[in-house]
């Protein structure tokens, strides 16, 4: 397994040496610690951890390979949350590939939150990261300002198996960008928010009211899109779109759409545009 970590400050190799091997129930010898320039390094070591300096906000870039033998490999949830306590540090390891700004930061304290952070290289050619914001505090590092990550949560996709299964069924498939294709690609969307909805604002327990609002404008795209399918998945659709709808109706209530007005402006007299769920979808929003 190989792991990604970012370090506040710069410990010792020798002290990072033997945490790394602590946590895998390694003898200190088993790890190696250095940089890309070491001629000396163990390349034989069932750990190796290629360290680099960095700017800014994060010092320390830990690239940390584990031979597959290696047993109890933690997860880098569990490891980055080891090496902060051990370390006396705050750590930082990406969330997902894309956004590539998307992160994790953990404290001494085990305490985690996601994070925005940015790079970019110095005049001489060094990557500096700065914590652009945090959605919680981090004791640790009280600096960065605190506010919602919002843009990770759409690249956390849930399953729309019933717009999906209604694609598979479009024969010849619609060309990308046509009207047939739209269609299903906003019945997926629509589908996804309800399945979101449905997990209790996956990932994070929360949703923007500026998301809600464009998905509710995606569901007004829906309202005539049937027209545009062919005649063989046309009802397929329109059911597909009525089943949605009910699972929606179920679980949020008519408030005459004033909790999304009052958060983003003036809304549509569209049945949906007035249904919201309690609580309400931004109500815990980090910064908020």
């Amino acid at each position: 397994m190989s792991y990604l970590f970012w370090l506040r400050d710069e410990p010792h190799r020798v002290r990072l040496a033997g945490v790394l091997a602590e946590m895998l129930s390694l003898p200190a010898d088993a790890v190696d610690v250095g940089t890309t320039e070491d001629e000396d390094r163990n390349w034989e070591a069932a750990v190796l951890c290629t360290v680099t300096a960095i700017g800014g906000d994060l010092r320390l870039h830990l690239d940390v390979y584990v031979a597959d033998e290696v047993p109890g490999q933690p997860s880098p949830e569990a490891a980055a949350a080891w090496l902060a306590e051990r370390l006396e540090t705050v750590v930082a390891y990406q969330a997902l590939p894309i956004p590539p700004d998307a992160f994790w930061i953990v404290g001494p304290d085990g305490e985690r939150t996601r994070a925005r952070i940015d790079d970019e290289p110095d005049e001489n050619d060094v990557s500096r990261y700065r914590i652009d914001a945090v959605e919680h505090p981090v004791a640790a590092m009280p600096g960065p300002a605190v506010a919602a990550v919002p843009e990770v949560i759409r690249h956390y996709r849930l399953p729309t198996p019933l717009a999906e299964g209604l694609r598979s069924r479009l024969d010849p498939p619609p060309a990308t960008g046509s009207a047939a294709w739209h269609a299903v690609t906003h019945l997926a969307v629509w589908e996804g928010m309800v399945a979101r909805l449905l997990a209790g604002w996956h990932p994070d327990g929360w949703y923007p009211p500026e998301f809600y609002r464009e998905d509710l404008e995606t569901r007004d795209r829906l309202v005539d899109a049937s027209a545009t399918l062919p005649d063989a998945v046309r009802v397929e659709f329109e059911e597909v779109l009525a089943t949605v709808d009910k699972r929606f109706a179920e679980v949020t209530e008519d408030d005459g759409g004033r909790a999304l007005a009052s958060a983003t402006g003036p809304v549509p007299d569209r049945w949906w545009w007035h249904r919201v769920t309690r609580p309400l979808p931004w109500h815990s929003m980090p910064g908020r």
